[in-house]
């Protein structure tokens, strides 16, 4: 009688239908919520019993992702006739909702993160920068912006190289080292600080004295080479006409003569170790390092002279 158990439970088990043993359920969820760009079975639907194959099967793509922070509706129906030629799920038994709702989960970036992170870039920058307060307000941004979720990094760039002068910047977000999105910042770079500016007009040829500038805070970003305090500008001379209020600019000043025409000079002639001297009169008038034309009294002769120092020009010869 013992000899005959054995063939009788293989005969039982060979007979069981293996479909009630290994069949596998797939009931989808009403809701789910998905990190990913693809939607994945296992997304959508609780798969048992848990295994081996269960897994495989969680793994079939059903379809794309919203976008990160939106939703959308799946049907059931278009999910099973989506998978319906896969070998896997040919005897599984479907269950559960009718449609599902996925969100895409998202990292949100707000307003005033996005204006933190042009400040922050600008305080990273600050050597590049004048010593000024420096700040950026933003005219035109994005309302919200909503990325993947993981790791975020970003990158600032200025629309103008220099960063001083930039009327936008563009922000560039990575999410685990793939790129995310961008956006673009329009805006007002100011860089206020106190520069010497014109009390009164100051025309083309005068020479600049104290009571005529003082220092004022003004908005440095769209200057050019501004002067930071009054002793830089005292002596100098107005090369074209500064009105009253406006910072005075590096365009604006040039060196007063040392040698102004109808000056008496005297006159070095140079050659090697060997040199004379002999006075002159400047027939124009000369700043330092310039070349003018000047009237040798000996001889009467108009020769080239580079101007060194007041009084002082000099030849090769």
């Amino acid at each position: 009688m013992k000899r005959l158990l054995l063939p009788i439970i293989l005969v039982c088990f060979l007979t069981f239908p293996l479909d009630a043993v290994a069949q596998i359920s797939v009931n989808f969820q009403a809701k789910a919520n998905v990190a990913d760009t693809k939607i994945l079975l296992v997304d959508i639907a609780t798969i048992t019993p848990a295994g081996v194959e269960a897994d495989a099967i969680g793994q079939l793509p059903v379809g794309l992702a919203p976008a990160p922070g939106m939703g959308k509706e799946l049907s059931t129906v278009s999910v099973i006739t989506s998978l319906r030629n896969r070998s896997e799920v040919a005897k599984v038994d479907w269950q559960g909702s009718e449609t599902i709702a996925v969100y895409r989960q998202g990292n949100r970036i707000s307003q005033e993160q996005l204006q933190q992170i042009i400040a922050d870039y600008l305080q990273e920058n600050s050597a590049k920068l004048p010593k000024a307060e420096i700040r950026f307000t933003s005219i035109r941004q994005p309302e919200k912006l909503t990325v993947p979720v993981g790791k975020l990094s970003w990158k600032v760039t200025p629309s103008h190289p220099e960063i001083l002068g930039s009327s936008s910047f563009s922000i560039s977000f990575t999410v685990d080292g793939k790129t995310a999105g961008n956006c673009l910042l329009r805006g007002k770079l100011e860089a206020l600080a106190d520069v010497a500016t014109a009390e009164v007009t100051l025309h083309n040829g005068e020479l600049i004295t104290k009571d005529k500038i003082s220092l004022k805070q003004q908005n440095i970003a769209g200057l050019d080479k501004p002067f930071l305090t009054v002793e830089q500008l005292l002596g100098m001379q107005v090369a074209r006409t500064v009105n009253a209020g406006k910072a005075i600019e590096q365009k604006h000043i040039v060196s007063p003569p040392l040698v102004k025409d109808g000056d008496q000079v005297k006159i070095f002639a140079r050659k090697g170790e060997l040199q004379i001297s002999t006075n002159g009169i400047a027939k124009a008038n000369g700043r330092l390092g310039e070349t003018i034309r000047v009237k040798n009294i000996s001889s009467n002769n108009l020769i080239y002279c580079r101007v060194d120092s007041p009084g002082i020009v000099s030849v090769e010869f």
